[in-house]
């Protein structure tokens, strides 16, 4: 039974994620990377299973809304991080985890700060130049730790005027950098067997879970649900920095 525990929590952590993913359109990494470290073998190896079923997710989700998807929005983001993404791959692969820890967890203290009290105050200019800038830093946090949701949100989110148009096209953007990344990760080897295990486990709480959030979309006190996540990010951040 103690064997199976790790796999259960896999799943219980992935059905979290994909429901607050399906319901905010993003969040999925950011959620599970809150309890990954403690449940697989490594930062780059949580990083790789999050960016895996992330991908997963967010082609299903792309597929299903295709007609409001706004692909040009997202092309020099995806310039952007795909030139970022193998450089952050690389640095987590050889880094000590006595380093990456602790900078997952001052990324998740950062991340809940801003998006606590900052998110509503900043307003992006929908531009070729900051659609880049939101791809660099996207790129560069989910090559590190498949957090890579929060700059490119914040673009989107002032360049699109529709619900579903932006659900769509962070969705497609979320699916291509994903299938990149794990390309990505592939040749840096740090897919392994166990990876693959956690991904399959993983995938039985993704699917309950976007299905509960797909039910829930329109029901749910989003934003209420965001503020609990980000109040786990500060506490998980200090005691991973701890």
């Amino acid at each position: 039974m103690e064997e199976l525990l790790p796999y259960l929590l896999i799943v219980l952590v992935c059905l979290g994620g994909s429901f607050v993913q399906r319901v905010s359109g993003f969040g999925f990494g950011i959620f599970v990377m809150l309890f990954f470290p403690y449940l697989l073998a490594s930062s780059p190896a949580a990083a790789a299973v999050s960016s895996i079923l992330s991908g997963i997710i967010s082609l299903y989700n792309a597929i299903r809304q295709r007609k409001h998807l706004q692909i040009r929005l997202v092309v020099p983001m995806l310039c952007a991080a795909l030139i970022t993404i193998p450089i952050a791959i690389s640095f987590s692969k050889y880094a000590p985890e006595a380093v990456m820890k602790p900078l997952l967890g001052i990324v998740l203290i950062g991340l809940s700060i801003y998006f606590l009290f900052f998110s509503t105050r900043i307003h992006i200019r929908p531009t070729a130049v900051n659609s880049f800038i939101a791809g660099a830093l996207g790129g560069t946090l989910g090559g590190l730790f498949s957090t890579g949701g929060p700059p490119t949100v914040l673009f989107l989110l002032h360049a699109t005027n529709d619900k579903l148009v932006y659900f769509a096209t962070i969705q497609a953007y979320f699916a291509m950098t994903n299938v990149y990344s794990t390309g990505v990760r592939i040749l840096n080897g740090i897919i392994t067997r166990e990876t693959l295990i956690s991904v399959a486990v993983g995938m039985i709480g993704c699917l309950s879970g976007n299905r509960i959030g797909s039910w829930a979309f329109d029901k749910l006190d989003g934003e209420k649900l965001k503020k609990i996540i980000y109040i786990g990010m500060i506490i998980s951040g200090v005691l991973m920095i701890l």
